[in-house]
């Protein structure tokens, strides 16, 4: 399973790889810095991106970003969660 890319960076990065064909998968990062997942959650770092690019297979962790929000009206706390991991279930 390949996760979504920004296309405009894959664009960017098959022609700096046309300029140069022995490009490092470091220097390919620059134009192509990881997966650009639709629902915006947070990679956890960039480590299995790295194996992914090198070696065709590596995990990539990904987490949700939550917000606390305080009602005025009845001082209620609520979290709000505003980006999830990529096909996780949002019901």
């Amino acid at each position: 399973n390949i996760p979504p890319h920004n296309l405009g960076e894959v664009i960017d990065g098959c022609l700096a790889y046309v300029d140069n064909e022995d490009i490092t998968i470091e220097e390919l990062m620059e134009y192509i810095t990881g997966p650009d997942f639709p629902t915006a959650a947070i990679i956890n770092g960039r480590r299995g991106i790295l194996d992914a690019y090198r070696t065709g297979r590596g995990k990539i962790y990904i987490r949700a970003q939550a917000d606390i929000e305080t009602d005025e009206k009845t001082g209620r706390e609520t979290i709000i969660v505003t980006e999830i991991p990529y096909q996780v279930n949002k019901a």
